[in-house]
């Protein structure tokens, strides 16, 4: 097991999060195999949203394996920390340095169920969320990169966003940015 990830978990698990999902969140520390590598069914995952509070608006596209509406995110691979991860999916998947984003803490945890059987050996994610708070004028990831993972991506507002997503985990953080980040 990742030691220094668990411990990263432990210690993320201690903020305000709901009861229920610290308690699903804590069960699977305990049962260890945090990574994809460890355990492809049941894992651990990162996601980086990109929002644009002055113009009110979020960064989030058609993903292609999943056929969901999404935000950029990925599988944290063995031996890496929750940093480590968000940092190489920027750059995989955006082009981008993430030392030059402002990029938050991990302050938002939700559950996903995956049903796609025949493109993914994956059926929970644990899922982890950093925002990024980003300028949409100044914001120019590397469009190859996206259309690596997501048929199309946008900036669109947050009722627009929510017509387009049917993923809980999704829906709940364009709850959290609206709350919380606008």
């Amino acid at each position: 097991m990742n030691n220094r990830l668990a411990e990263e978990l432990n210690e993320l698990l201690t903020g305000d999060f709901p009861a229920e999902t610290v308690k699903i969140f804590r069960e699977k520390l305990a049962e260890g195999e945090l990574t994809r590598d460890e355990n492809p069914r049941r894992h651990l995952c990162a996601f980086f949203a990109a929002y644009d509070q002055k113009n009110q608006k979020v960064f989030i596209g058609d993903h292609k394996k999943s056929g969901l509406w999404l935000f950029n995110g990925g599988h944290i691979d063995r031996g890496e920390s929750l940093n480590e991860t968000v940092k190489r999916e920027i750059l995989e998947e955006w082009g981008l340095n993430a030392d030059d984003l402002i990029i938050s803490a991990p302050s938002f945890l939700t559950l996903a169920e995956i049903d796609n059987p025949l493109r993914q050996t994956c059926r929970l994610h644990f899922d982890i969320w950093h925002f990024v708070d980003a300028d949409l004028r100044n914001f120019s990831p590397d469009q190859e990169k996206l259309l690596k993972e997501f048929h199309r991506v946008e900036w669109l507002d947050l009722k627009e966003a929510r017509e387009k997503v049917i993923d809980p985990g999704t829906l709940e953080a364009l709850d959290f940015i609206e709350k919380k980040l606008f």
